[in-house]
């Protein structure tokens, strides 16, 4: 979409989506530094609210800007290198925890699958509220096999920093394009402030985050830096 001519509701809906990821990571990585402990359902549904408002409004974004095969499968060839090189950087600095199948992996792949959906709404209500709802369901067990984790089959003992299988969230991005197609917006010159302006650069925030986190935490505590190279 245009620089100066886009859907500046879809910007505000993931600038503000933005705002709570920058929230719960701060308390997430002061947890993972022992500063603080995150317990009880808010701080297990909280993530899981921001994942889905990200996933649905990508869904939503589809809708508009789908333009033909060859644009999605550069944006999943794009997405690919950045999960990757994710992946990679999270072996190296924590190999116990390190990211297989995190939220930019879900994004790279589910640009490649929706090209039998995308042009049939019919498909996107049906199969959407189906992988929605039975991902949720296996998401409660765990599986004695390793290979279907991109899936939604989450093995025993499986540990990672950022998970987003395929169930249910595939689910939830079809959902997100189905209600582009029933809810039309307009194109406006508004470019929608401050919060629009971070849902226009959501990728770059969202790998830029945890170090400027992390060094807030160390300017705080004074001591997180040293810690965190320790890991």
């Amino acid at each position: 979409m245009p620089e100066k001519n886009r859907y500046w509701q879809l910007d505000f809906a993931r600038g503000f989506a933005v705002i709570l990821m920058l929230i719960f990571h701060l308390f997430f990585d002061a947890s993972y530094v022992g500063k603080i402990e995150l317990e009880g359902l808010f701080f297990y549904l909280f993530p899981r609210f921001i994942g889905a408002m990200f996933v649905f409004i990508s869904g939503f974004t589809m809708s508009y800007a789908f333009k033909n095969e060859l644009h999605l499968l550069k944006r999943a060839l794009k997405l690919a290198t950045i999960a990757f090189s994710i992946t990679t950087m999270t072996y190296i600095l924590i190999p116990e925890k390190y990211v297989v199948f995190g939220i930019i992996h879900f994004f790279a792949l589910s640009s490649l699958l929706v090209f039998p959906f995308i042009r049939k709404e019919n498909l996107c209500i049906f199969f959407g509220m189906s992988f929605t709802l039975f991902g949720f369901y296996i998401q409660q067990f765990r599986f004695p096999i390793n290979h279907f984790f991109w899936l939604g089959i989450v093995p025993e003992d499986f540990n990672t920093l950022d998970y987003y299988p395929l169930l249910p969230w595939f689910g939830i991005l079809l959902l997100g394009i189905y209600t582009g197609k029933k809810v039309r917006l307009r194109k406006s010159q508004y470019r929608g402030g401050f919060v629009s302006f971070l849902g226009r650069h959501s990728l770059k925030i969202y790998l830029l985050q945890h170090p400027i986190i992390i060094l807030l935490l160390h300017l705080y505590y004074g001591d997180i830096l040293s810690r965190f190279i320790k890991m």
